[in-house]
Formats: structure tokens, sequence, C-alpha cells
């Protein structure tokens, strides 16, 4: 069994905790460097601090106005 350190979320957890739609949409911005997580095993993990970080890198102007209530920092 793989130990997984404090602190890491799965992806499903983190899509749910910051009001994403699906965990798919957070493995996207993996692939394309958007944002910092760690594969291990199978599962995709990324901390608190770099979906912060990523929230606050993005620019308003590009996300539609009905979806940016939806993606707030906690």
């Amino acid at each position: 069994m793989i130990k997984v350190p404090k602190g890491l979320l799965t992806l499903t957890a983190a899509a749910k905790k910051y009001g994403f739609k699906n965990s798919l949409t957070l493995h996207d911005y993996i692939r394309r460097g958007r944002l910092e997580a760690v594969r291990i095993g199978h599962i995709w993990h990324t901390t608190d601090q770099a979906m912060r970080k990523y929230l606050k890198s993005r620019d308003l102007s590009k996300i539609p106005k009905r979806y940016r209530k939806k993606h707030v920092i906690p």
C-alpha cells in the first residue's frame, strides 16, 4: 500500500472543494502545466496551496460571467 503524505488532495476532492464540475478539468490543467500536482500510483494529487496559486493566476476576463462566482478561493 502506498502512503500519501499529509496535505495532499486527490483531484476529485480538490474539484469538489473548489467548485469545479469534475476532476477531468483539473487533470487537463495538469497536462497543460497550469496546475502543480504529483502522481502517486495511478492517482494524481495536488495541494491547497497549488490550487490557490492556480486560482489567483487566472484572468477573470477570460472566464464566462456565469462561472466566475463558482470558482472562488475558500
